[in-house]
């Protein structure tokens, strides 16, 4: 037990053991008693009890030794709260015999048989010693039990219906059971709504750009455009911006597709049997002659191996 806490009662002291084996420093100098929640002035280091000193102060600001500066309080050092917590002391519950150091109070009382406490079952107020208690509940007219059948706590003398009490448990179940179905499918709606926004602006940073930063257009195959990084002029360049008006070949700007989608967003169709001159708009080999299968967009002539497909998709 906390100093402060054993000390806040002026009751502590009529249960001291032996009050003349007190160390005399440990009584308040103005009511000559023990001292309860100990202030201790500054300058001569008496102690005195917080209400005792409080009401001195109002009438001067002088300590009662006569210091001769203003009275300046502070908490008492860990040797003199160490000193009052091992003071001796007896139970305080009528009945108990017990003696403990002070600092051991609440560790007592805690499993004290004789302190007075009430009954625990709902509706009965009868109070006695807590020894006499644990005798009084097995025979409580309000003590209670649990049913076997249902589980369901009631008064030892009241009736009950164990279908009715399952089919309300069973009720409940189903309500607490829907509450969580619906918090579930909000939740698994709210992250699919979030995972599409992300996949989104995934795509618009990943879309590829122009030096200047400008999105660029996928664009059906055109002759006579030049590469803007190569120089090179071919069929092979399908991106162009707008803007700056220039292109770039797939070798300098690699296309970018998701999932069975070109890069024009277009869904590609399994192509189990290209033909002799279909080649890959990756890889630019030629996708007949080495046996492959291939994804194709006749919309915008786009055309993918399926070993590029399952490299970049």
């Amino acid at each position: 037990m906390d100093y402060q806490t054993i000390t806040q009662f002026p009751s502590i002291r009529a249960l001291i053991v032996d009050p003349t084996s007190i160390n005399q420093n440990l009584f308040c100098l103005i009511c000559q008693e023990l001292v309860v929640d100990p202030k201790e002035c500054s300058q001569c280091q008496n102690l005195f009890c917080s209400e005792c000193i409080t009401s001195w102060l109002q009438r001067g600001k002088t300590c009662p030794y006569n210091c001769s500066n203003q009275m300046q309080l502070k908490n008492p050092h860990r040797i003199v709260r160490e000193a009052i917590s091992q003071i001796q002391i007896r139970c305080q519950n009528q009945g108990c015999d017990e003696k403990m150091l002070l600092q051991n109070l609440d560790s007592h009382l805690l499993q004290c048989q004789y302190v007075i406490t009430k009954c625990p079952f709902i509706d009965c107020n009868f109070m006695n010693h807590l020894k006499q208690i644990k005798i009084h509940q097995q025979t409580c007219q309000h003590r209670t039990e649990t049913c076997m059948k249902c589980e369901t706590v009631h008064g030892i003398n009241q009736q009950h219906d164990c279908v009715e009490r399952l089919c309300n448990k069973l009720k409940q179940q189903e309500q607490n059971f829907l509450a969580y179905q619906q918090k579930t499918d909000q939740a698994i709606k709210d992250l699919t709504t979030r995972i599409i926004q992300l996949e989104n602006l995934q795509k618009r940073l990943n879309k590829p750009k122009c030096y200047k930063g400008h999105e660029l257009l996928w664009i059906y195959p055109k002759k006579g455009i030049q590469c803007e990084s190569c120089k090179q002029t071919d069929d092979n360049v399908r991106y162009i911006c707008e803007p700056c008006q220039i292109g770039y070949c797939q070798k300098c700007k690699i296309p970018e597709f998701k999932g069975d989608y070109c890069p024009a967003n277009h869904q590609m169709q399994f192509n189990q049997k290209p033909s002799k001159g279909l080649k890959c708009d990756f890889c630019r080999t030629n996708i007949y002659n080495k046996g492959d299968t291939a994804y194709s967009d006749r919309q915008c002539n786009f055309d993918i191996c399926n070993t590029c497909f399952l490299k970049f998709r």
